[in-house]
């Protein structure tokens, strides 16, 4: 799939000179719930936004009142499929889409204003940041239909403590925005009615900084985890002269 026809299935818009992306869901009547070709657009979009230099922010929105009820499943069926053939035409799309925030060199940010269930709640855990409205809430219903989420859990892994999990998971239960928050779910919740301006102004402020710096940044942030003390140290050194090169750098 490529650009063009990702960005149909889209509203995507560019702001602040195209430094800043937005990625509107946009089925607000089904509650923006994601079909498979939406999914392997997200993944095939956030590759190109990626490679484009003049990228620094990508944001993950949804219109309407929810952000993303989950996986529209309609139409794709597993009739017939062996093991292998379901992890690679059916379970592997929605990886990709968590492999492909994760490799975007720019930082991607979920904007979660109602309900992220499901599939919708891992693609914002899966995010570099999410930004949350007091109005927002979270769940991972799938053991109500008796599925083991663990693509889901693999979103939370490193991110939310074990013990939050089990209880997100195991219960299936909504929980609010604060709740999230205390969970390690939410970057930053923000007032309900401040909810738009307040996003917009700390994303015009990612988009205003050098794109060397914001890749740094997340280079580190996903590179050094689990690296022992030293290397860590090490690593951000390197990171760090090689950006300060970088901007250093005399332009043409």
């Amino acid at each position: 799939m490529n650009a063009q026809e990702a960005e149909k299935l889209f509203v995507v818009s560019r702001e602040h000179t195209g430094r800043l992306v937005r990625i509107d869901l946009n089925r607000p009547e089904e509650g923006n719930a994601m079909t498979r070709d939406m999914t392997v657009a997200l993944t095939a979009l956030l590759g190109v936004l990626g490679a484009d230099a003049g990228v620094h922010v990508v944001s993950i929105e949804g219109r309407g009142a929810d952000f993303c009820r989950g996986r529209d499943a309609k139409g794709d069926s597993r009739a017939g499929m062996s093991a292998f053939e379901i992890r690679e035409r059916v379970l592997s799309v929605v990886l990709n889409a968590y492999g492909a925030i994760a490799a975007c060199p720019v930082p991607v940010v979920a904007r979660v204003h109602g309900l992220a269930a499901g599939f919708g709640a891992a693609l914002s855990m899966a995010c570099d940041m999410t930004l949350a409205s007091e109005a927002a809430r979270f769940s991972f219903p799938e053991i109500e239909h008796q599925i083991p989420p663990a693509l889901a859990m693999s979103t939370l892994a490193g991110k939310v403590p074990s013990k939050a999990i089990s209880y997100l998971i195991y219960s299936g239960q909504e929980i609010d925005a604060r709740e999230a928050l205390g969970f390690g779910m939410v970057s930053k919740l923000l007032p309900a009615a401040q909810f738009a301006a307040g996003y917009d102004a700390i994303l015009a402020g990612m988009a205003a900084r050098p794109r060397v710096v914001l890749q740094t940044i997340k280079r580190y942030e996903r590179r050094a985890q689990g690296l022992p003390a030293d290397m860590a140290s090490e690593y951000a050194g390197v990171l760090l002269a090689l950006a300060q090169t970088e901007i250093k750098k005399p332009k043409p």
